[in-house]
């Protein structure tokens, strides 16, 4: 008898069991009439009416449907297992249909813990969670995001935590297309909205109306060891009406970062900051703090809007730090003591950033300023290096804010830059220390005569229609081909994106001038 080979056989039966595994169990509220809670509540009729029951029954791959209503929860749902756990309503997710609900005060409880790198949680309103202090620290009212996992498309109102994360925390893990609004953090913590340790990432959130000493939407650090390995990602959101302030009857506090709160370092990209407030002290919507080398804040194609430092500095951005990226931003409607726009500390870089219609428009404290555009603010920039560290200013157009452009408080470099158009002042040195700025190939008045000032000129530049927006060059101004050639332009491009770079020479400001049509250029 020919024998047969048994590997199809248990290639079927491991089939199977895979199959097996991958089961769909189901919930409902135990409102529900007819409700019957049996077996491993594989189906809507014999459901069951207590979430953490149906995550009990589960294994790794399961499915939980979770069918609109209200779930009462005396202690935080556990979610530790490969499973994705769904809302369901009319045959789609239901976060407004389905809400947990913590019942804060009459219990002190978070709504949900969810660790496990392949848990997916979808489609729920978290409200009413404040944990008091447990083995998590009282973390994360809503929600305890960890070791990856993933929650999205929730919403997250009225969660408090006696510690970090009103709304939510993450310790590594993805929170996506959710809504954290209503929240807040006690104490001396942060965080009001979420709170991101170590690494996270939150994308396309909208976060409003939340409350924290530090980062009143969103808070984020990161240890020591782990400065360069990993960094806070927050990308596409809206970041809005957020406060960083004091707790009720507590003083003496500062109360930074009304919409961001960024510790040693951070990535945000693409987001709208608006109408954030910070209270007490710096970085109404964006407050960086940190001082590490390679690390730092990297904010970028980012608008920042109408954000207030009622009792301090930066009212859209505080860069409190020796390492912060600032690139392709726009600074509009924002209000501080100082440095409405932003303030920039230490090595900090702003470049291809629009710096317009705010209260004052930078305050620099030893960064730079590079390739950007300052204009109609009601103050201008004040420079006041800290330290042995010296304000460098390159190809900026600086035009029309208040009485006077430019303050230097302190020694400074200014190259490739245009200065004009202010009531009073387009510069001036407010003490012995401002005396010693440098000029190169920069095109202001009146002209700076020190003995390191070089190639700087008097024309009008001749902008094309500033009263309407256009800071461009006209063809015939004496701008074009004037500035200096510093490495960093190579590649690079000016404020409307066209080569930072177009003729024999880099023009002054931030814009350059096109080649006259016809003008046609032979490389040997």
């Amino acid at each position: 008898m020919k024998a047969r080979s048994l590997l199809p056989l248990v290639m079927l039966v491991c089939v199977g069991m895979n199959g097996m595994a991958a089961t769909t169990r189901y919930v409902v509220s135990p409102e529900t009439p007819g409700a019957n809670p049996v077996g491993d509540y594989t189906s809507w009729e014999t459901a069951a009416t207590n979430i953490q029951n149906a995550i009990t029954s589960s294994i790794n791959g399961d499915t939980i449907l979770v069918s609109n209503g209200v779930y009462y929860l005396t202690a935080q749902i556990e979610l530790t297992k490969n499973i994705v756990l769904r809302s369901y309503g009319d045959g789609d997710i239901d976060p407004n249909g389905t809400i947990l609900d913590a019942q804060y005060p009459a219990y002190s409880n978070r709504c949900m813990y969810v660790n496990n790198a392949s848990a997916q949680v979808e489609g729920f309103t978290f409200t009413n969670g404040f944990p008091q202090a447990d083995s998590l620290n009282g973390d994360g009212g809503g929600l305890y995001l960890q070791g990856f996992a993933q929650a999205k498309n929730c919403y997250f109102s009225g969660n408090r935590a006696s510690r970090n994360g009103g709304g939510v925390f993450i310790n590594y893990g993805l929170l996506a297309d959710c809504s954290i609004v209503g929240n807040r953090s006690g104490g001396s913590d942060a965080g009001g909205g979420i709170y991101i340790s170590t690494s996270g990432t939150i994308t396309n959130c909208f976060v409003a109306n939340n409350r924290s000493l530090k980062g009143g939407g969103v808070a984020t650090t990161v240890g020591s060891s782990s400065y360069n390995a990993y960094r806070p990602h927050i990308l596409g959101c809206v970041i809005s009406n957020n406060v960083a302030q004091l707790p009720d009857g507590e003083t003496g506090k500062d109360g930074n970062g009304g919409g961001i709160h960024s510790t040693n370092c951070s990535m945000i990209d693409g987001c709208l900051v608006t109408h954030n407030e910070a209270r007490s002290s710096g970085g109404g919507g964006v407050y960086y703090g940190g001082i590490q080398t390679g690390a730092g804040i990297i904010l970028r194609n980012t608008k920042l809007a109408y954000n207030k430092a009622i009792a301090g500095y930066g009212g859209g951005c505080g860069i409190g730090s020796t390492v912060g990226i600032v690139t392709n931003c726009l600074f509009v409607g924002n209000s501080a003591s100082s440095g409405g726009g932003l303030v920039i500390s230490g090595g900090g870089l702003v470049v291809d950033c629009t710096i317009i219609s705010n209260s004052t428009a930078a305050f620099i404290q030893g960064g730079t300023l590079r390739n950007s555009l300052v204009a109609y603010n009601t103050n201008g920039i004040r420079v006041e290096a800290t330290g042995t560290g010296t304000g460098l200013l390159q190809n900026c157009t600086i035009f029309g804010n208040g009485d006077t452009g430019i303050n230097f408080l302190k020694e400074s470099l200014v190259e490739n830059c245009i200065i004009t158009g202010h009531a009073q002042n387009n510069w001036v040195y407010n003490n012995a220390g401002g005396e010693n700025t440098v000029w190169l190939n920069s095109c202001t008045t009146p002209l700076p005569t020190g003995t390191s000032d070089v190639d700087n000129i008097i024309e009008d530049p001749m902008l094309v229609d500033p009263a309407n927006g256009d800071y461009s060059l006209q063809g015939s101004s004496p701008c074009i081909n004037k500035g200096v050639y510093r490495d960093w332009m190579a590649g690079a491009v000016d404020l409307q994106g066209n080569n930072r770079i177009i003729g024999p020479a880099v023009d002054i400001g931030a814009f350059e001038a096109p080649l006259p049509l016809g003008t046609l250029f032979i490389i040997l």
